[in-house]
């Protein structure tokens, strides 16, 4: 039985006369915690904009849960991946809550009550006091805004959550500890993840599985322990070194 939530089939993507990704081929199985490191421009934040449909390839197929997503209603598809960024992008003029809620608004749920349980559940499970709901962005440390988002990335139950670089702009100590949060998150939910990153610590702490990329290509894909102990090749040795 298949048992890949997504798949790279020969993927070619450019931006005007510059190639990011060729003949780009990837496999992710469900449950799987990805984390994605290369330098910049290596065509990582590519990869998550073209699972979320945000972009199109101008070759190859990009399969999610089964289905090509050019085949697939892209509302619904978005409604079955959680997506993560690096600012966040909370709505200042809304409270906590209505940010949380904004999406199950959007999926068209009427039960007020359903709604204010899935946003009371999702914000235990991130680590924070139901207080925390009535409070605006504006009132948030960074590290309370980026739980806020992995809040509101999953309350509609995601398969898939997308994370791009969440934690690059707090501190080292709040970094630790939404490491930890979104670990916890993981074991509990069995969410397919997806994290993008520039530091190698993060990586190897986090996932499961582990792609090196560099100039649009995956230079190593394994577990953690893998490549610390066998890396490939030159480019992924220095990378791990220390570690």
């Amino acid at each position: 039985m298949e048992d890949n939530i997504i798949k790279f089939e020969n993927v070619s993507k450019r931006y005007k006369d510059k190639v990011v990704l060729e003949n780009f081929n990837l496999d992710i199985k469900k449950g799987e915690f990805l984390t994605i490191i290369g330098s910049s421009g290596c065509g990582k934040t590519t990869v998550l904009k073209l699972i979320n449909g945000l972009i199109y390839a101008e070759k190859g197929n990009i399969i999610v849960n089964g289905d090509d997503i050019l085949q697939t209603n892209q509302i619904q598809l978005r409604r079955n991946i959680g997506y993560v960024i690096q600012d966040i992008g909370l709505f200042p003029h809304m409270n906590v809550e209505k940010n949380i809620s904004y999406v199950l608004n959007l999926s068209k749920i009427k039960n007020k009550k359903l709604i204010k349980e899935k946003v009371n559940a999702i914000i235990k499970l991130v680590g924070m006091d139901y207080d925390i709901l009535k409070r605006y962005p504006s009132e948030l440390s960074g590290g309370q805004k980026q739980r806020v988002g992995i809040a509101r990335a999953l309350v509609s139950s995601p398969r898939i959550l997308l994370m791009d670089e969440p934690f690059c702009s707090v501190d080292e100590i709040t970094r630790r500890i939404l490491q930890e949060a979104i670990i916890d998150i993981y074991k509990n939910l069995g969410v397919t993840i997806i994290f993008i990153t520039h530091d190698i610590k993060e990586a190897l702490k986090l996932g499961t599985k582990v792609a090196v990329m560099n100039e649009g290509k995956i230079i190593q894909y394994s577990s953690p322990c893998h490549i610390k102990e066998k890396p490939q090749n030159d480019f992924v040795k220095d990378l791990v070194r220390g570690y």
